[in-house]
Formats: C-alpha cells, sequence, structure tokens
C-alpha cells in the first residue's frame, strides 16, 4: 500500500511539473514588416513609418490606428534600453499593472481608457484607446499580432 501511495504521489508530481512547463508563454518579438502586414492587411489600421522622425531615439517607429484606437510599434538599438524605457515609464506608475517575466514585460492600465505595452528582447508594442469601448479591438490586435 505504501509502495502504491509513492508511485502515485511520484507521478502526481512529474505530471504537474510537465503541466508547469507547458503553460509558460513562448513569446518572441514580431517583425517590423510582420507588424505592418498584420495591421494593416489583416486588422485593417492606417499604418505610417515614423522612423526618420524618430531618428537616434527609435530603431524604427511606426504607427498604426484605427477609430479610436493607436498602436505604436518601437524597435530601439538593444534589449537593455527597451528595458529602461519600460522600468521608467510604467514601473512605478500609479494605476498601471507591471508584469515582468525573464522573456518580456507587460504592462496595462485600465483607468479610464485602456493601455497595454508588450515589450520583447529590443521591441515594444503599445496599444491604446482613451475610449474603453475600443478596449476589445485592441485585445484582438495584441492576439493576432501573438501577444
Amino acid at each position: 500500500m505504501k509502495r502504491m501511495k509513492r508511485i502515485l504521489c511520484t507521478l502526481l508530481i512529474v505530471v504537474s511539473v510537465l503541466l508547469l512547463c507547458a503553460c509558460k508563454k513562448d513569446v518572441s518579438p514580431i517583425t517590423y514588416k510582420r507588424f505592418i502586414s498584420k495591421m494593416s492587411d489583416d486588422l485593417s489600421y492606417s499604418v505610417t513609418d515614423k522612423s526618420l522622425s524618430y531618428e537616434g531615439i527609435y530603431e524604427r517607429y511606426i504607427s498604426a490606428s484605427k477609430e479610436g484606437s493607436l498602436f505604436l510599434f518601437m524597435e530601439f538599438e538593444d534589449e537593455k534600453t527597451a528595458k529602461k524605457y519600460m522600468e521608467d515609464n510604467y514601473k512605478k506608475q500609479k494605476g498601471y499593472s507591471y508584469k515582468s517575466t525573464d522573456d518580456y514585460i507587460v504592462v496595462t492600465n485600465s483607468k479610464g481608457g485602456y493601455v497595454k505595452l508588450v515589450q520583447v528582447n529590443n521591441i515594444i508594442i503599445s496599444g491604446s484607446t482613451e475610449q474603453s469601448k475600443y478596449k476589445t479591438d485592441i485585445k484582438k490586435a495584441f492576439k493576432e499580432l501573438g501577444y
């Protein structure tokens, strides 16, 4: 009987560990070409490359807008700079939820409108709206982008 309990307990632990490993979200950065394609072709956003206007600050800066919502694709020189941007602007901001893992950072705020930022490597994607009725559009677009 003890042996059976020990086997069941060991099996339960192994299954639990496997389930926990499977739950880890694998997030990889989206390229600017894929961002443009997804936003314009799949989601019907108007996309503008503003990289030249922000030269020296961002490697690439692309905006995508549609009635009530705005997305930004910000590519930084390196991951350290992108993380610093997130920490300096959002980590201690009142009203923002800041979740950081080894692979990515997610920031949200739903006070009034809705704001979500995702940082993976040297890329930050920001989606925002001032009107809560467009919150589902922002969430749908992030899902379409793989975030």
